[in-house]
Formats: structure tokens, C-alpha cells, sequence
């Protein structure tokens, strides 16, 4: 399964490989049998049973997840499955989860061609593959690339990070997930996280990012929840998230943030805050 998805990520930069991808997504049959070139059906199932979900998404329900219906759907869904976050950052996870939504025909595979300044996939994959056709490859490899995000987002020109930022179906998940897990601890309201997340795409992009990345300590429960408490009170904006977050990693180094409570850390972001 693994060496099936090196092999896959490898297509960004092969023009052949990628005319096929961009063709064979025009059709179910055909984008499930090229993928099936790739991988077992039955291993790739297998990974998460993803059967009860049950809804036809439109193009633009796909791209953009409602966050009152979809979303407990698909927490619902996984959480049968006793899907987890460990499960959550693994890429060969949502390819099966992904793969199943194309055959179970909740979403058709030119849904995953959309890219951030155009959101038709069937006309984005018709023009890639015309300009080809006139020498010009530079949309064929960024719809190749946009459609692999989309199915399990850790392609090598986006690595780890693509899995939380770039699979539509993984950022409702996790978006719903941390509404959860913070609401538990802060009494915040989880439709009041989960709708600050969806108004501030970027702190939601920055938070995940660091807590997967190099910045590990804003993974830290009480560190994270104090965060967010302070940033959702305060309606931070613009690049002052970042820079709490940077803040926070230097004191953290000399001062156990996570051996606080909620209240104590939240006291001392904001005693950052007021040197900025």
C-alpha cells in the first residue's frame, strides 16, 4: 500500500501519467480502475469502512462542507469506525475514505480538480489537458497536484501539512474534532469554534500546522485551549496569531506552560500579548 502511494505522488512531475490522471477523472469507472493500478481494492477498503455515509454531495458541498449538516455526518460516520487522530494524519486513510466517496458515488472524482482561484474541476481538468495538447504543462501538473491533495494531501510538494489543510473531507474532520476537544476544557460553545475556524481560515491553517510541525508544543492541550479561549475572545486577526503562537514557543521553553491550567496559561498569553 505504501510503495502504491510513492508511486502515485511521483505523477505530479510526469506528463504521460498525469494526462491519464486528468482523463480517467472525467469518469467514475475510469478513475476508480486507474487507482486500482495503484493499490488492492480490498486492502485499500479496508483501511476505514466509510459505507454509512450516505450523502451526494454537490461540487460546491464538497469543496466547502457545511458545517451544521455535513460535518456531524462525517464525524458520525468515522466515529463508528472508532476513527482517531493518529488515524486523522495518516494520508493512506483519507485516500480510502476518498476513494469510497467516488464509488459509493456521494462525489464524482473531477470534484477533487478544484484549485483555490477556480472551483470548476471539469472545466479546470478540460483546459489542462487542451493546453497540454499545445505544449503548455504548467496547468496539467497543478491539476495532477490539486487532485491528489484532495485525495490524501501528503504529496511531496506539500508534504505532512496537506493531509490538514488540503483533503476537504480531513479539514471537516479535524475542524470538528478540535471543536470538540476544546469546548470540553473552556465552555466555549462548539459551533462558536468550529464557525471562528471557517471565518479564519489561516489561524485554523497556522494552528494545525504548528501543532504537527515544529512548533509541537501548541499541541499541548492546555496550551492549545488556553490559545484558542484567548484568540476566540479576543477576534485576533491578521498576523497577531502567529505571533502569539512564536511567543508562546519561547516562553514555553524555560516555563511549563503545560503543567498550568487553562486560566493561568491564558493569563500569560496575554502578558505577551501587551509587549507586542
Amino acid at each position: 500500500m505504501i510503495s502504491g502511494l510513492q508511486r502515485l505522488k511521483k505523477i505530479t512531475k510526469n506528463r504521460v501519467e498525469s494526462i491519464l490522471l486528468l482523463e480517467f477523472a472525467l469518469d467514475k469507472n475510469t478513475f476508480i480502475e486507474y487507482i486500482l493500478t495503484y493499490f488492492d481494492k480490498e486492502q485499500l477498503v479496508s483501511e476505514v469502512d466509510f459505507y454509512d455515509f450516505n450523502e451526494k454531495l454537490s461540487e460546491n458541498e464538497f469543496q466547502q462542507l457545511h458545517y451544521l449538516y455535513h460535518y456531524p455526518i462525517l464525524w458520525n460516520t468515522l466515529e463508528k469506525e472508532n476513527f482517531t487522530p493518529q488515524d486523522a494524519k495518516e494520508p493512506m486513510k483519507w485516500l480510502s475514505i476518498t476513494f469510497q466517496a467516488i464509488q459509493n458515488d456521494n462525489i464524482k472524482p473531477h470534484y477533487l480538480a478544484f484549485v483555490d482561484n477556480s472551483k470548476d474541476g471539469k472545466n479546470n481538468i478540460i483546459e489542462a489537458l487542451r493546453q497540454s495538447e499545445q505544449g503548455n504543462n504548467k496547468k496539467l501538473f497543478e491539476i495532477s497536484r490539486a487532485i491528489l491533495r484532495r485525495m490524501f494531501g501528503n504529496i511531496t510538494e506539500r508534504r505532512g501539512k496537506g493531509v490538514y489543510q488540503d483533503i476537504p473531507l480531513s479539514i471537516a474532520w479535524w475542524k470538528t474534532y478540535l471543536s470538540k476537544e476544546i469546548s470540553r476544557t473552556t465552555k466555549l460553545e462548539e459551533k462558536d469554534i468550529i464557525e471562528f475556524l471557517l471565518n479564519h481560515k489561516t489561524h485554523y491553517n497556522d494552528l494545525i500546522a504548528n501543532m504537527n510541525g515544529k512548533l509541537t508544543v501548541i499541541a499541548d492541550k492546555t496550551i492549545r485551549d488556553s490559545l484558542m479561549l484567548y484568540i476566540i475572545d479576543k477576534n485576533t486577526t491578521g498576523n497577531m496569531f502567529k505571533d502569539i503562537m512564536k511567543r508562546i514557543g519561547i516562553e514555553s521553553s524555560w516555563r511549563a506552560m503545560g503543567s498550568l491550567d487553562i486560566e493561568d496559561n491564558k493569563k500569560i498569553i496575554e502578558s505577551l500579548v501587551a509587549w507586542f
